[in-house]
C-alpha cells in the first residue's frame, strides 16, 4: 500500500486507537483551544500501549504519517503563527507531548526512534519507504500551502522544519535515515538551495 493511499484510508481508523490524555481545561483556556488532546507522554511512554494496536504491515506507514501531522504543526505553531489558528481548526489532530504545569510538545523524531529501540517498528521497512515519505510529506504541505497560505513555499517550511532543534536528535537507524532524505532533497532544489544560503547567512 502507498503511503498516499494508507493516509486517505487507514490512517484515520488507525489515529483513533491512540491512547490520549486529556488537557487540564486551564491550558485549554489559555491555548485557545478547546478540542486539544493529547498522546504519547514524555519519550512516548504508551508508545507500547499505541502501537500494539497498529496491524504490523502498517505500522511503518503509521509512523510516518503521524511524524509527518505532528511535525507539521510544531513547526507551523513555532515558525508560521500568523497561519497557526487556520492550521489548527483545519485538523485539530492530537498533540505529541504531556502536561504538568504547562504543555510539552515531544520531539517529533522520536515517533520513529522510541518504537525502533522497543522492537515495535521494522526500521529497515521504515528506511524503505523514507524516499516515498518525503515526497508525500512535500506534495501535502504543498497542497496545503497552495489552498490556505499561498505566501508560504514548501521549500521554506521544510528549512524552517530541518533547521529547527528537533533535528540534533542521532537515535537509531531511521532518524538519521529520515533527516539525510530531507536534507538531500533541500539540497537539490534551486530555491530550497538558495533559501539555505540565506538563512545560514542570516
Amino acid at each position: 500500500m502507498s503511503i498516499e493511499r494508507y493516509f486517505n484510508s487507514n490512517f484515520q481508523i488507525d489515529v483513533a486507537k491512540l491512547q490520549f490524555k486529556q488537557v487540564p481545561q486551564v491550558l485549554k483556556d489559555i491555548l485557545h483551544d478547546q478540542d486539544l488532546v493529547l498522546f504519547g507522554g514524555k519519550n512516548w511512554s504508551s508508545v507500547q500501549e499505541d502501537l500494539t494496536l497498529i496491524e504490523p504491515d502498517h505500522r511503518a506507514l503509521f509512523v510516518l504519517c503521524l511524524l509527518s501531522l505532528v511535525a507539521t504543526d510544531q513547526c507551523m505553531q513555532t515558525y508560521f503563527k500568523p497561519h497557526y489558528a487556520h492550521w489548527r481548526a483545519q485538523t485539530a489532530y492530537p498533540k505529541f507531548g504531556w502536561s504538568r504545569f504547562g504543555l510539552y510538545n515531544e520531539n517529533p523524531l522520536k515517533l520513529l526512534s522510541v518504537p525502533e529501540a522497543c522492537g515495535l517498528l521494522d526500521a529497515a521497512q521504515v528506511c524503505k519507504l523514507m524516499p516515498e515519505f518525503v515526497s508525500f510529506y512535500r506534495q501535502q504541505i504543498q497542497e496545503y500551502a497552495r489552498a490556505h497560505c499561498p505566501s508560504l513555499s514548501a521549500e521554506y517550511f521544510f528549512e524552517k522544519l530541518a533547521h529547527d532543534a528537533i533535528f540534533d536528535l542521532e537515535e537509531g537507524i531511521a532518524v538519521p535515515v529520515f533527516k539525510t532524505a530531507l536534507m538531500d532533497w533541500l539540497e537539490s532544489d534551486p530555491v530550497a538551495s538558495s533559501l539555505d544560503a540565506y538563512l545560514l547567512a542570516a
